[in-house]
């Protein structure tokens, strides 16, 4: 059974296809569908950014491939002429920086020098294979245009929601770990889906980014939420770890308020400045009251002040929400 997504890349590809097939067939200069098809096939992706620079890249390294090709014929053929193309095209591409047209340069000097009809190579030749590969492209912009349109802002906000929603877990299981002598190793808090969500929401970012490097995203500080957030969850487990180094409720009878506030640190409405433990030079009487070691204390305080700081940061990065696009 296949995922929603999965599906939906399957419609739309056989969306383009089927257009630019129909396309294809209409235009009588079209003499090989194939290109089309393979441009649609090269071409789609699941974000429109992705989809755009793959677009770029396959029109580019078409015409690279068609010039160089096309000058290369007029002296040799075949196995001979192609070998000498692609000694030709591939450096030719990564030095104008068409690093992304490589592949579709490569398959398309194939095809021009091995096809039927090669020897019929000329400079209407190049132009129709090029004309065929834009019918592709078009037929995918389209339908990646038309059909299920991605919201990237959107669903950032919701990737951010469910972010503090998780951490936000994941900052109770700490607290109860270190308050409550009947609590569990605060195992629960699911580290990897944390950095899973970081990972998607910095991707979202990028895409956005490189689509509209102006817009409501830059303007919103979308780049450093994504970092921050990263911060706040690489510093979380790392402060759940040393947390379950002390055994349950270690802090149970001392007075924390750092501790009791840590929660609403991810809050809709970020808490006021996290207390941290006793001054440093206390911590070794705090060490011997409660009978823990004095340096794991002080790697929970360094962890902890490090995790309020990104959240901060993260709460004032956050005020851009209200920014119209």
């Amino acid at each position: 059974m296949l995922s929603h997504p999965a599906l939906r890349a399957a419609l739309k590809i056989g969306l383009a296809a089927a257009l630019a097939g129909a396309w294809a067939i209409s235009f009588r200069d079209v003499r090989f569908v194939w290109y089309p098809l393979l441009a649609v096939v090269m071409c789609m992706d699941e974000t429109d950014t992705r989809v755009m620079a793959a677009a770029r890249g396959r029109v580019l390294g078409t015409i690279g491939a068609g010039i160089v090709s096309f000058l290369v014929h007029t002296l040799l053929s075949g196995w001979v002429g192609l070998t000498v193309s692609l000694l030709v095209v591939v450096p030719l591409l990564r030095l104008m920086r068409w690093q992304a047209g490589l592949a579709t340069g490569i398959v398309m000097c194939s095809m021009l020098f091995l096809v039927a009809d090669y020897a019929e190579l000329n400079w209407i030749y190049v132009l129709n294979r090029t004309a065929d590969t834009l019918v592709g492209v078009a037929a995918t912009l389209l339908v990646n245009a038309l059909f299920w349109p991605i919201n990237r802002l959107a669903e950032m906000g919701q990737l951010d929601q469910q972010l503090r929603s998780v951490l936000g877990q994941r900052l109770e299981a700490i607290r109860r770990q270190l308050k409550d002598p009947t609590a569990g190793d605060g195992r629960a808090s699911q580290p990897i889906v944390g950095s899973r969500l970081c990972q998607q929401l910095n991707q979202l970012v990028n895409d956005e980014l490189r689509s509209n490097p102006s817009g409501a995203a830059q303007r919103q500080h979308w780049r450093q939420r994504s970092l921050l957030w990263e911060r706040i969850n690489h510093h979380s487990l790392q402060l759940q770890r040393l947390g379950q180094l002390l055994p349950p409720g270690a802090l149970a009878s001392s007075a924390t308020p750092w501790l009791e506030r840590l929660p609403a640190l991810l809050g809709p409405s970020p808490a006021p400045e996290v207390l941290g433990l006793p001054e440093r030079k206390r911590l070794q009487d705090l060490a011997q009251a409660q009978g823990l070691p004095p340096l794991l204390l002080l790697a929970l305080d360094d962890e902890l002040q490090r995790l309020t700081r990104s959240a901060q940061s993260l709460a004032l990065a956050s005020r851009g929400d209200g920014v119209r696009p």
